[in-house]
């Protein structure tokens, strides 16, 4: 699995990062607001939060979400967090 950074660039939002690594998607909020990332590669399927984040402690990172209908990752401000398929 090839490791990308399919928003950088000029589709870019300044203060976050989103990588993709295989079936991981993972979106790094540096900024203090809800950041929507959204990925429009054909075949990108469902996912959903990572189970350990899913069920951990972290109130904030489980209100991350995942909009299969427009492809689009939603994180609060200053979380990383990490969607599987």
């Amino acid at each position: 699995s090839a490791l990308s950074f399919p928003l950088s660039g000029t589709d870019e939002t300044p203060g976050v990062i989103t990588m993709k690594l295989g079936d991981l998607v993972v979106v790094f909020n540096a900024t203090p607001d809800r950041q929507s990332q959204r990925l429009t590669e054909p075949g990108a399927g469902a996912y959903r939060l990572h189970p350990v984040q899913a069920a951990g402690a972290d109130r904030v990172v489980r209100t991350a979400t995942y909009t299969k209908s427009t492809g689009t990752f939603e994180v609060p401000g200053r979380t990383v967090a990490v969607f599987t398929r």
